[in-house]
């Protein structure tokens, strides 16, 4: 019996990512579509908690699914209990990447983080883009991520790999697969004021750039070296070092 694999992102079901990872996956296994209606992106792990949501059909190269005016954990707690026996959940491709601490924004990440609280292993996938937009090649690469590590998936509980593929022209610009850590920021969020109409003041965020620390194991390293990074995550964020300190203290 061929695998089930829900596929969701957090661009929205028409997007170029999405379809390369039906693409690819479709060879692989049985496919479950269910994903954000429009883009939603930096939604991170907001649901819809007090508004219906609404659903309608739609086919994505070839696999029929669904499109939710929802957020990317909607779509994965909808396609969990509409569709059984869901084996893996695949989400993305991220327009963009997914670094460091900014995986707590993502909607991507949200979306997989989503599918192993509840006991499904999944993959969060991501290209970092540099002008090639080059989605098929990280479709190829999920895929080869997804079958070299399907036997640690499946035997977990609660994990999700966050896959982050350099956007290069071709697979021999890619220097291989490193196994990384979540790394720092290199921008911190500004505030800027733009106008005041009313009474009411606005206000935009944006980025600004500080110096980056790019530490030897850390996503953002292996992606500068043109290397795929594939980070492990868990939604338990316990820090049971510190934990043990504190017991520590505590018990004196």
């Amino acid at each position: 019996m061929m695998e089930r694999i829900l596929i969701t992102n957090d661009d929205g079901f028409e997007s170029p990512g999405i379809r390369a990872l039906v693409r690819a996956f479709r060879k692989e296994a049985e496919i479950i579509l269910v994903a954000p209606r429009e883009e939603r992106s930096c939604s991170s792990h907001s649901i819809t908690a007090r508004n219906p949501l609404r659903v309608r059909e739609v086919e994505v190269e070839g696999v029929r699914g669904y499109a939710v005016d929802g957020t990317p954990a909607d779509t994965v707690i909808l396609g969990l209990n509409l569709f059984p026996d869901i084996d893996f959940v695949v989400s993305g491709i991220n327009r963009g990447p997914n670094l460091g601490f900014d995986v707590f924004y993502s909607g991507t990440v949200a979306a997989s983080l989503e599918a192993a609280m509840s006991g499904i292993p999944a993959l969060a996938v991501s290209l970092v883009l540099n002008g090639y937009e080059n989605y098929d090649l990280a479709a190829a690469i999920a895929v080869e991520v997804w079958r070299t590590f399907r036997d640690i998936l499946r035997g977990e509980r609660n994990l999700v790999l966050n896959v982050n593929v350099p956007d290069v022209p071709g697979r021999e610009f890619l220097r291989g697969l490193r196994i990384t850590e979540l790394g720092d920021r290199f921008y911190v969020t500004g505030v800027r004021e733009i106008a005041q109409s009313n009474g009411e003041r606005v206000f935009v965020f944006e980025e600004v750039q500080r110096d980056p620390l790019f530490l030897e194991n850390s996503d953002f390293e292996a992606v500068r070296e043109n290397r795929v990074s594939v980070t492990p995550l868990r939604p338990n964020l316990t820090d049971y070092l510190v934990r043990r300190r504190l017991v520590g203290i505590l018990a004196r």
